[in-house]
């Protein structure tokens, strides 16, 4: 190979390393390096429930475990889907999501230009209204979830709206 045939190569393959870098870095989807969990609303019509006991409100899965080795190591998300006709709730007695400081205190406004406050995520009890046909995706705070004495941790998640009629699941820290 010429000198003028390994410059053309050399710089072929430093091209292609590049492309290879701005496909994989502008590629990633929205929310890569984030662990999620899917919830999702579910109507039971009269006799399909669990006892048959008429209608019934639940969310599925069931049963989530997070493991504190895998699941912690990045920032976990509960994905909440309600694809019913109804609007539910959405409450996990125990655990935090972490919601923009704005939005729990409507006062706080921050100015971007200025060098004063640098927005935070307050942590606030999870439990949301989703609207029929609606998703919406929180970011979940490590309160409950990391340390030794949250292994074998259990949370109870229901849908507050409908008390009589709910089939509730649970979140099991592993």
């Amino acid at each position: 190979m010429t000198s003028k045939g390994l410059v053309r190569f050399v710089s072929r393959m430093f091209l292609i390393g590049v492309m290879v870098l701005c496909v994989g870095l502008l590629g990633l989807p929205e929310g890569a390096g984030a662990k999620e969990f899917w919830f999702e609303a579910q109507e039971l019509g009269k006799g399909k429930g669990p006892f048959e006991m008429g209608e019934t409100e639940i969310w599925l899965p069931t049963a989530v475990v997070i493991d504190q080795k895998e699941d912690l190591n990045e920032p976990v998300w509960f994905v909440i889907k309600n694809p019913t006709g109804i609007d539910h709730e959405f409450a996990v007695g125990g655990l935090f999501m972490l919601l923009p400081e704005e939005e729990v205190i409507p006062e706080t406004k921050l100015d971007p230009g200025s060098a004063g406050l640098l927005p935070r995520n307050v942590p606030a009890p999870v439990h949301l209204t989703v609207k029929a046909g609606e998703t919406k995706k929180i970011q979940i705070s490590p309160r409950g979830l990391v340390g030794e004495k949250n292994l074998g941790a259990r949370y109870k998640f229901f849908c507050p709206k409908h008390k009589d009629i709910r089939v509730s699941g649970f979140i099991y820290v592993d």
